[in-house]
This record gives structure tokens, C-alpha cells and sequence, in this order.
């Protein structure tokens, strides 16, 4: 077998997505919408579309579903006032311990509402906790069987969870959460990290990915980025958001106590980051290549390679590695190799084969 040596970066998972909207779902998060400064949802939704933004992501509850306090949860016109002007407008709750059936059944109500994904947010009442933390999670999965089964939703309705940049420091097991999520939004708070984090964003988020898959995570990081302290400026954004991929999103949408300056960063920013060349998987041949095992620790195996070139890239497109590969047939054709990985990072990595007609993009976890 032939081996290739490769250097890679880590990588996020590769979600699809349409050149209509640059290939990125970059996103904001919204807290006490009464603190915004605006009148009504729709206002708001036209300052973000205007800034570039594709998703928003609204907190409908806190410790249980309670519509009196947070009327986002039922509120449909809300929801239609950003699918009108072309936002995804996902729901986010924060959780505890404890009375988790109710805690869950936010996430049915904001699927009948019309909400396109859910993010459950569990921090330091989870730290070193398993059984507490598993109930939760069982309870959410089973309120999303639920609206699946009353056709509010389908399976591509996702449920996210966000919680620390730094899980491995806060004793929480990820390990137990992989097993329910579609998904990790980590809070990559470069602003309240400082010190040597506001020199390399870029690190801090393969410190975070690095961490995760340390701690047994197999499922797509999608990092937040807080700028609520005004220190990092369009530049600092632009690069999380190359760093963290096409479903970055920022915390959060200035109000109560976020300076309203916070926007006029925001607006600098490139919101229209393009990933399409990386995440286009269109027209895929019909031999795909196979890779094992995965994840992996020393050397991952490919086969079935044909005519074309096993590219590695980043997230943001720029290629690291390039190797062509003849149509050969008979005694010169071989069609397994073998990388060794040993001395890779732990975390997400991709590997892709594009010939004239095809790109295919495959991803490994390196343990």
C-alpha cells in the first residue's frame, strides 16, 4: 500500500448548504427582545437581513415552559416576521435540574409554532453530572419524536446544545450529550477568555474543537462568539467566523447592558463569507471513496480511489494538500492507500476526491 503523508488542520463538519445564501448560516442570538430598542420582531428582522445574517436564534424559555413570561414560545407572527424577509429563526431555552418533562415541552411548543431547530442551553447546573443531565436529554429527544410524529416537524428539524468553550474544564460529559444532539454550539468567548486568546482566534476554536473530541464528541461544532465586551473588532469576527465555519454565530444582539455600538462592529463584518467550493458535493460519482475506521488513531484507510485528486482543505476553502491520481487499470491500478494520523490533533478532519465530474467530501474523527 502506498502512504501519504499529510498535514491537516482540524475541520467542522460539512452541512449542505445553497450558493443563494453564500453557503453560510451565520447567525445572532437574541435574550430580552424588550431590550433591543425596537418595536416589533419585524423591525429587528430587517436590521439583520440588512447586516447579512441568515439565522436568529430566540430565547422562548428558562427552567420550563411559562408563555406568560416568554410569549416567544407560542408567538407564530414572530416566527413568520423573519420567514417573511428570508431568516431561519430557530428557539433556545435555558435548562436545569429537575422538572425536565416541562423543561422539554418548550421544544414541542416551539416546533407547533413553526421555530426551524432548537438549541437546549445546560451550563453550570450540569458540571460532573450524568444521570441529571441524562434525563434532560431523554426527555428533549422524546418531546422531538413527539412533534415529529403530530407533523409539526420532520428529521430535519435539529436539536443543538450549547454550553462551554471549555467543557473538559467544567468535568461535563459530552460524552453522554453526543448521544441525543444533531449537534455542539460551543461558547468560544474570546472577549471574557482574553489574554493571549484575543492574539489567535483561530487557536482558541481548535482549542475548543480539540476539547470536545477529547471528551468522546462526534457531532458538528458550530462555535458562538461573544462580542458583548467591544473588544474585538470586524477582523476578530472575520476570523472566527473562517475559523468556526459556515454556522458561526454571535451573542449577542445589543440591549440591556450590550452597547448598541455592538452593531456597527457587526455591520463591518463579512457576512457573506463564501464555503460553497468547500461544502458542494453535487453530481457525486457513484463509486464513492470508503475511508476506515472512524474515528480513527493511527492510520486511516482509503479505497476505491479513482481517476481524479484527494484534496485536504480548510473550512474557508484553502487547499493544504493535492494529490493526483491517474485512470490506471489492471496491474497498475491500486486502489487502497493508508495515512497515518498519529500525529494529528484530536478532532474533525476532512478528506475529499474530485474528479471532472464530482466533489465528494468525507469526514474522520481523530481520537
Amino acid at each position: 500500500m502506498r502512504v501519504l503523508l499529510l498535514i491537516v488542520i482540524m475541520y467542522l463538519a460539512l452541512p449542505a448548504y445553497s450558493q443563494e445564501d453564500g453557503c453560510n448560516k451565520f447567525g445572532v442570538w437574541l435574550w430580552h427582545f424588550e431590550d433591543t430598542q425596537y418595536a416589533t420582531h419585524g423591525g429587528l428582522a430587517d436590521r439583520i437581513k440588512a447586516m447579512g445574517a441568515k439565522r436568529i436564534y430566540v430565547k422562548v424559555a428558562d427552567g420550563g415552559i411559562n408563555p406568560a413570561v416568554w410569549p416567544e414560545v407560542e408567538d407564530t407572527d414572530l416566527v413568520k416576521a423573519y420567514h417573511d424577509r428570508g431568516l431561519e429563526a430557530w428557539a433556545w431555552s435555558y435548562n436545569y435540574q429537575g422538572n425536565t418533562t416541562q423543561q422539554a415541552e418548550a421544544l414541542y411548543q416551539a416546533a407547533k409554532t413553526g421555530y426551524d431547530g432548537f438549541v437546549i442551553d445546560i451550563e453550570i447546573e450540569f458540571n460532573g453530572e450524568s444521570a441529571p443531565l441524562q434525563q434532560l436529554l431523554i426527555d428533549f429527544e422524546n418531546k422531538k419524536e413527539q412533534a415529529i410524529e403530530d407533523g409539526y416537524i420532520d428529521e430535519n428539524f435539529k436539536l443543538y446544545v450549547t454550553t462551554w468553550g471549555n467543557p473538559s474544564f467544567h468535568n461535563y460529559r459530552i460524552d453522554i450529550i453526543d448521544r441525543f444532539v444533531d449537534g455542539y454550539m460551543p461558547q468560544t468567548y474570546v472577549e471574557e477568555w482574553a489574554g493571549d486568546h484575543l492574539v489567535d482566534v483561530t487557536a482558541c476554536v481548535e482549542e475548543t474543537i480539540a476539547d470536545y473530541a477529547s471528551l468522546g464528541a462526534t457531532k458538528p461544532l458550530h462555535h458562538i462568539l461573544s462580542t458583548a465586551q467591544q473588544i474585538l473588532d470586524e477582523n476578530g469576527i472575520n476570523e472566527f467566523f473562517a475559523a468556526s465555519g459556515p454556522e458561526s454565530s454571535l451573542w449577542r444582539i445589543p440591549g440591556g447592558g450590550v452597547s448598541q455600538l455592538v452593531w456597527d462592529t457587526w455591520f463591518a463584518a463579512d457576512w457573506e463569507m463564501d464555503f460553497c467550493e468547500t461544502l458542494s458535493a453535487d453530481n457525486l460519482d457513484q463509486q464513492r471513496i470508503e475511508f476506515f475506521p472512524n474515528p480513527v488513531q493511527d492510520v486511516l484507510t482509503i479505497k476505491n480511489v479513482g481517476a481524479g485528486e484527494i484534496i485536504l482543505s480548510t473550512i474557508q476553502g484553502k487547499v493544504l494538500l493535492q494529490l493526483a491520481f491517474a485512470d490506471l487499470s489492471g496491474q497498475e491500478r491500486q486502489d487502497t492507500y493508508t495515512i497515518p494520523v498519529h500525529d494529528l490533533l484530536p478532532g474533525m478532519y476532512v478528506l475529499s476526491h474530485k474528479s471532472s465530474s464530482h466533489l465528494q467530501s468525507t469526514k474522520f474523527l481523530k481520537l
